[in-house]
């Protein structure tokens, strides 16, 4: 039988706490004496940057209006509601006990990974670029 790799969850386990965290903090975004500074990519060439809408959509996801977080920023929506079902995975392989994968697949998965990440990212820039104010 295959050894256990708690590894496998440390990536989707962060990265839940960190989305957690952000929700908390967009839900109470309205009563903090701070705020985030515009986009200073916006506010210079007039066109969004990659993260404009983000913030948005974390007080709507917060708020449980995830129609209006996609329309705000559709990647960082699914991003987000992603999370919890990557740690599942996570769990899921740990308990079954799946073998690490060789180097060589790892490093092939990660640069497929870029590659759809990336053509992610473009798709959603090109929509923020049409629908953002």
């Amino acid at each position: 039988m295959s050894k256990r790799h708690p590894e496998v969850l440390i990536a989707p386990a962060v990265t839940l706490i960190a989305v957690a965290l952000m929700l908390v903090v967009a839900h109470f975004y309205e009563r903090l004496p701070a705020r985030f500074p515009e986009c200073g990519f916006y506010n210079r060439t007039g066109i969004p940057c990659l993260a404009c809408g983000g913030t948005r959509s974390m007080q709507a996801l917060a708020h449980g209006k995830v129609i209006s977080a996609l329309q705000f920023h559709p990647a960082f929506t699914l991003g987000v509601l992603a999370t919890p079902l990557w740690l599942a995975f996570g769990i899921r392989r740990f308990r079954r006990r799946f073998p690490m994968l060789p180097s060589a697949e790892q490093n092939r998965r990660v640069k497929v990974g870029i590659f759809v990440f990336s053509g992610i990212l473009v798709a959603n820039w090109i929509y923020l670029v049409f629908t953002l104010p």
